[in-house]
C-alpha cells in the first residue's frame, strides 16, 4: 500500500538558511511495520495535488506545530505556539480532499486538529490558558510513560484495538473546541477534551489526539489505515 504523509519542517543549519521538509522516524517505523510504502508530500501548488492524491492508497497527517487560528476565525492568543502557513495550506487542502473523495486518512495530534479545522470546526489555542488544567495533556515524561486515560464513547475502528477505557501519551496544548459538521467524537479525556474522531459516511477518516507512533503496542492504529487502504471506496 502506498501511503502519502504530509511533512514536518525545521530550519536547516549552517550555510543554507532554508527549510528542510521531512518526517520524524517514529512515523516511518510505525507505517513500515504494517507493510506501507511511504511518499512524503512536500508543500506545492494545489492544482498539482489532486492527481497525486488519486495515486495514493491512504494519507497520514502527522503531529507538529500549531494551526493558525485565522483558519477558524480567531485572533491568536499569547500562549499560541509556532505556526507554518505553508504546512497549513497543504494539510487543509489534503484533509478536505480526502474527506470529499473517500481516501483513507489517519490524523495524529496536529492531524486531528487539521481535520477538524478543514471541515469547519475550531480549536482551543492553549488548553491551560482556556481553563483546562486538571488533566496532563502536555506531559513532560517520554514514552513509555502514559499521560492520562480516555474513554471510548461510541463504536469506531478503535473499538477493534482497545478496551472502552485505556491510557495514552499526550503531547499537545491545542485541541478540538467546536466539532466540524460530520465529524463525530468517539473518545474523550476525563476533562471532556475530544481524543478521537471519525467522519460520518466516510470509509476511514480517523483522527487521534495522542501519539501512537511512539508506542509500538499501539501500532495497530496504523494497521487500521492500511486495512482501509487495501479496500478503497469508489472515488
Amino acid at each position: 500500500m502506498l501511503i502519502g504523509v504530509t511533512p514536518q519542517s525545521r530550519n536547516a543549519e549552517g550555510l543554507f538558511r532554508t527549510k528542510i521538509w521531512g518526517l520524524l522516524e517514529p512515523y516511518l517505523r510505525a507505517l513500515e511495520s504494517q507493510g506501507a510504502s511511504i511518499v512524503i508530500l512536500p508543500p506545492q501548488a494545489d492544482d498539482k495535488l489532486p492527481g497525486l492524491l488519486e495515486k495514493l492508497d491512504g494519507i497520514l497527517l502527522p503531529g507538529g506545530v500549531d494551526v493558525d487560528p485565522a483558519h477558524f476565525g480567531e485572533e491568536p492568543i499569547p500562549e499560541m505556539g509556532e505556526v507554518s502557513l505553508k504546512r497549513d495550506a497543504l494539510e487543509l487542502f489534503v484533509a478536505r480532499y480526502t474527506a470529499q473523495h473517500g481516501i483513507p486518512t489517519l490524523g495524529i495530534c496536529r492531524g486531528i486538529q487539521v481535520m477538524n479545522v478543514a471541515l469547519g470546526g475550531s480549536l482551543y489555542q492553549d488548553l491551560p490558558a482556556q481553563g483546562f488544567r486538571t488533566v496532563q495533556h502536555s506531559q513532560k515524561s517520554e514514552p513509555p510513560v502514559l499521560g492520562h486515560s480516555l474513554e471510548q464513547t461510541e463504536p469506531s475502528p478503535l473499538s477493534k484495538l482497545f478496551e472502552p477505557r485505556f491510557r495514552v501519551n499526550s503531547y499537545h496544548h491545542q485541541a478540538i473546541k467546536d466539532l466540524a459538521p460530520g465529524l463525530r467524537a468517539v473518545a474523550v479525556a476525563p476533562d471532556g477534551i475530544v481524543e478521537a474522531v471519525v467522519l460520518e459516511g466516510h470509509p476511514f477518516y480517523l483522527g487521534v489526539q495522542w501519539h501512537p507512533e511512539l508506542l509500538p503496542e499501539q501500532w495497530g492504529i496504523f494497521r487500521l489505515l492500511l486495512e482501509a487502504a487495501a479496500h478503497p471506496a469508489v472515488r
